[in-house]
Parts: structure tokens; C-alpha cells; sequence
């Protein structure tokens, strides 16, 4: 019984100490990857990487637009995002998450008229909302909608 035992316990250890290739290998070409990702972009694009517009239905002002565009900045995660309603606009930076991956902004139409939903696709390509840009007694308004941390393991 005791030798039954002893050799249990020593089976149980040796489980134990089995190495997980499968989640080694994941682990570090995950950490990989963000080793080689720079913060900085060499040479940021000058036109908008992502678009919203809307036209604002005005019978005097027939050229009135409700539009959101991101752009890039030197730092990798930083885009400045630009917008405008009839004549009211307004600038800022948003910064996505590190993925490590090149992040890759999306926007997509609100609920309501002249209003969009500012996100991310993950690593799954699933859109992760982030912000949303609406007017509000005809100003704009930047709401966020969720945060996110990046952990590693």
C-alpha cells in the first residue's frame, strides 16, 4: 500500500513538471511579435486611414457634412482623430491598445443619424467598440464607451 502510494505521488510530480510546448510556443511568439513592433511610425500617412461622413440634410447649406476620419501620428497606437458638423469642429487624440500587431482602426455608423461608433479589430478581427462620436444640441460630443489593458502572461 505504501509503495502503491509513493508511486502515485511520484507519477503526480512528474505530470506536474511536463513542460506545455503548445502554450510556451504561443507565449513567445506573442512576445515576439511585440518585441518587434516599434511605437514609432517612420512616415505617418497624410491622408485619413479611416472615414465616417454623413451629409446633414440643410436646404440653405447644401454642403453641410457630419465626418469623423482618424489619422496617423508618429506614435504607433496614437491616431488623431478630426470632426466636423455644419460649421463646428474639433480635434483629438485617441490611443488603441497594443496587440502587438499593427492596430487597425475601424468606424462604423452609430444608432442614430450623425453618429458613429470609433473601434479596433482584435487579434480575432472582432470590432471592439471604443468611442462614439455624436452631436448633441448640435455640438459635438465624444463619449468612450469601453476600456482596455493589455496584460501579459
Amino acid at each position: 500500500m505504501k509503495q502503491s502510494v509513493g508511486i502515485f505521488i511520484l507519477f503526480i510530480l512528474m505530470a506536474c513538471n511536463q513542460p506545455n510546448n503548445k502554450t510556451g510556443a504561443a507565449d513567445n511568439t506573442q512576445s515576439e511579435s511585440k518585441a518587434k513592433l516599434s511605437d514609432e511610425r517612420a512616415e505617418p500617412k497624410t491622408t485619413p486611414v479611416q472615414q465616417f461622413e454623413q451629409k446633414v440634410k440643410d436646404d440653405l447649406n447644401t454642403n453641410w457634412v457630419f465626418r469623423v476620419s482618424l489619422y496617423e501620428t508618429k506614435q504607433r497606437f496614437t491616431y488623431q482623430m478630426k470632426m466636423l458638423y455644419e460649421e463646428v469642429s474639433g480635434e483629438m487624440d485617441i490611443t488603441l491598445p497594443n496587440l502587438g500587431a499593427e492596430p487597425r482602426p475601424q468606424i462604423k455608423k452609430g444608432d442614430k443619424d450623425h453618429e458613429c461608433i470609433i473601434g479596433f479589430l482584435d487579434d480575432k478581427d472582432v470590432f471592439r467598440e471604443y468611442k462614439k462620436v455624436s452631436i448633441v444640441d448640435g455640438d459635438l460630443k465624444v463619449t468612450t464607451l469601453k476600456s482596455y489593458a493589455v496584460s501579459e502572461r
